[in-house]
């Protein structure tokens, strides 16, 4: 009896390091992921519950999207003058709203009404003025 157990105690350390070992080299192989690219100019994101930028200005015509990174809630972008309808975007959604008339208009987060901000759009025929 005195001989199995020594024996099984130096197996199952050697196992142990064994498996210690094998994962370590499994993290080190781990492959290395691709660069980001940078995100496109009139790109508005939703981050920590804000949204950044929160404010920007395009060209009559040109396409704004808003993409939430927010990993802790869903978000209801809406326009507060109705220039679009409101957009539910959980995590990882995108949504694109396309002005062609020159104003300012101003959106916020109709689930979290502090989120705010606001799309200026020059050129094109003036809108009519927000409240």
């Amino acid at each position: 009896m005195r001989t199995i157990l020594p024996s099984f105690l130096f197996g199952a350390a050697a196992l142990a390091a064994a498996i210690v070992a094998g994962t370590g080299n499994a993290v080190a192989d781990a492959p290395t992921p691709p660069p980001q690219a940078s995100p496109p100019p009139n790109l508005i994101v939703i981050r920590t519950f804000g949204f950044v930028p929160a404010n920007i200005t395009v060209t009559s015509g040109t396409a704004v999207a808003f993409r939430n990174e927010d990993t802790t809630a869903s978000h209801t972008v809406a326009s507060t003058t109705g220039a679009f309808a409101p957009q539910f975007l959980g995590y990882g959604m995108v949504f694109s709203v396309t002005l062609v008339k020159a104003g300012k208009y101003p959106f916020n987060c109709s689930d979290a009404p502090y989120m705010k901000g606001e799309i200026t759009v020059t050129g094109g025929s003036a809108s009519s003025p927000s409240p």
